[in-house]
């Protein structure tokens, strides 16, 4: 197999369909006839992925406790982030 470094090839991401065995593109790609591509499949997401942040924004929002919405979570920012008293 022909290794070229990142600087040599233009890469594109192509959105495939896979069916009746086929991967086949989803749009009209540039690629000569009989052309060989690798495909990248990701596996399915974790349950414990965050893809949106979300979980992690409540977690941060949970971290100011009965400081939340008081207006002084900014000046008490060590005792709330870091649980310091």
């Amino acid at each position: 197999m022909t290794r070229y470094n990142q600087a040599e090839v233009d890469m594109a991401t192509v959105k495939v369909i896979y069916e009746h065995g086929v991967f086949r593109p989803t749009e009209p790609v540039s690629l000569p006839e009989h052309a060989e591509a690798e495909v990248l499949i990701p596996g399915p997401a974790s349950v414990e992925d965050d893809p949106t942040g979300w979980k992690a924004m409540r977690e941060f929002i949970g971290l100011a406790g009965e400081n939340a919405g008081s207006g002084n979570a900014s000046e008490n920012h060590d005792a709330i982030i870091y649980r310091r008293r």
